[in-house]
């Protein structure tokens, strides 16, 4: 959580960037006086108000936010439509990043502000979903909030056919408060594949532009087991990855290992590995998003972040948690292209990313190693992760490893304790197999007890469910 001191100056900074990215004249923000509002909360755990009978979509618009929240939301329930799940938007420009805000599931996010009204984006789910509510995050600019909200969805294609799902007014809307929750319950769940989202207002209603803070629908993946996307090739981001922006990512079923560097011109895709910057070691999990770390070569410093691909693999979106990975301030958001395919290969002396990382900092997430839900059954596409770290270890005979299993904190600490150790002795039990000397190794569960970042929304308790390696 954002420390509360640091709030009014990351307000300020994020309302230059949006008054300075409005393609209309903007002579400032037009901010009012603050108005402490709840901050939002995507967790399942979160403690809902109960709503009578007949409370609907409509009415929800009307609450306040302490009120806001349905009454009949299932647990389980995360954001279908966020990138830390795989969601992508399909109708923006390659160079246009500001929807990154709408979609990130980052609880502190500056939202966008545009100048179409009205504005739409579509939204390419990573798999059919079952939604049961909408939420809406109002704009922390004053007078940028829409006076109407639409959300079509299609389970045929991208290009429709459409079905309204909702389609409401924003009673108050010019006078609404910054950052309220509008959270609206389907009077009967929607399914859908893509979803389109329409922001709009009357003509002279909104001189500063439209936006949201952050958008939602919440609901449940199906349960089919999807093949394992291939992200492998050659990548560039303007940040994140050094100054050049280079990132190479070879794939072994759900395992990813790679690199980021500082080129040379010629070779393949027209590049060549200079000089080696940092190491990437992660894995793909549902929705086909990239869990990795990344770490630093001069300073072994470890960074978690995700990688979110659109469904043609051109596009990329990629956030690092940065420093205490417990602030979302610290959350560093960027987009790339995909180069194409790539015969280079990342090495580090002659180890490889994952190795390099154990030997260097005592610690690897083990990314990639895909349980069936809710269970410690190993999915097919862990195998080849598991392989890989067996020959690992096995060429360290001496190293002590504990294998550490950790949840997020969704379901209760006894069920998250008891699956995390579950999880850990199935990991032992495969590597033990493989040839792992057995009084090498020990496992233990942690349930949710050592998170990485906050559990508060989908992008920290999706570095918070992982298997990790500890050199003892």
């Amino acid at each position: 959580m954002m420390h509360s001191n640091s709030r009014p100056a990351r307000k300020a900074l994020a309302c230059t960037i949006l008054a300075l990215g409005c393609a209309l004249a903007l002579a400032g923000c037009h901010k009012k006086a603050p108005e402490k509002t709840s901050e939002p909360s995507l967790d399942s755990n979160a403690a809902s108000a109960p709503a009578s009978p007949q409370s609907s979509a409509s009415s929800a618009l009307g609450a306040t936010p302490a009120a806001a929240a349905p009454a009949t939301r299932e647990a389980g329930d995360v954001n279908v439509a966020s990138l830390p799940q795989g969601a992508f938007a399909l109708n923006q420009k390659s160079d246009d990043d500001a929807w990154f805000r709408l979609l990130n599931d980052v609880p502190d996010s500056t939202g966008i502000q545009d100048s179409r009204n009205p504005y739409t984006i579509s939204i390419a789910l990573p798999g059919n979903a079952t939604i049961h509510a909408f939420r809406f995050v109002a704009s922390n600019q004053v007078k940028v909030t829409p006076n109407h909200l639409k959300v079509e969805t299609s389970g045929a294609s991208a290009d429709g056919p459409w079905t309204v799902a909702y389609d409401q007014d924003v009673p108050g809307a010019a006078d609404i408060a910054p950052g309220k929750v509008i959270e609206a319950e389907m009077a009967a769940p929607v399914t859908a594949r893509w979803l389109r989202l329409t922001l709009s207002s009357p003509p002279g209603a909104a001189p500063y532009g439209i936006g949201l803070t952050q958008f939602a629908a919440l609901g449940k993946f199906d349960n089919a087991e999807a093949s394992v996307r291939n992200v492998a090739g050659l990548y560039h981001f303007p940040l994140n990855f050094g100054s050049d922006g280079y990132v190479l990512l070879k794939q072994q079923g759900a395992g990813i290992d790679g690199c980021y560097f500082e080129a040379v011109r010629g070779g393949g895709n027209g590049v060549r590995i200079g000089k080696l910057l940092g190491t990437i070691s992660g894995g793909i999990e549902h929705g086909g998003v990239l869990r990795f770390t990344r770490t630093e070569a001069d300073s072994n410093t470890v960074t978690p972040g995700i990688m979110t691909f659109e469904p043609n693999g051109k596009h990329v979106y990629t956030a690092l948690m940065l420093g205490d990975t417990r602030d979302f301030d610290h959350v560093k958001e960027v987009g790339g292209n995909r180069i194409g395919d790539s015969a280079l290969e990342c090495k580090v002396g002659n180890a490889s990313p994952a190795e390099a990382q154990l030997e260097k900092t005592g610690k690897l997430a083990l990314y990639g190693v895909n349980f069936d839900l809710d269970k410690a059954t190993l999915r097919a596409d862990a195998k080849p992760v598991l392989d890989n770290v067996a020959g690992i270890l096995k060429a360290h005979p001496d190293w002590k490893i504990e294998i550490g299993g950790h949840t997020d904190s969704t379901g209760s600490s006894g069920h998250n304790q008891t699956l995390s150790t579950q999880r850990a002795e199935a990991v032992q039990q495969y590597l033990t197999a493989a040839g792992v000397k057995a009084d090498g190794l020990s496992a233990k569960g942690y349930g949710d007890t050592r998170p990485m970042a906050p559990n508060s929304s989908e992008l920290g308790r999706s570095q918070n469910r992982r298997v990790e390696l500890v050199r003892q």
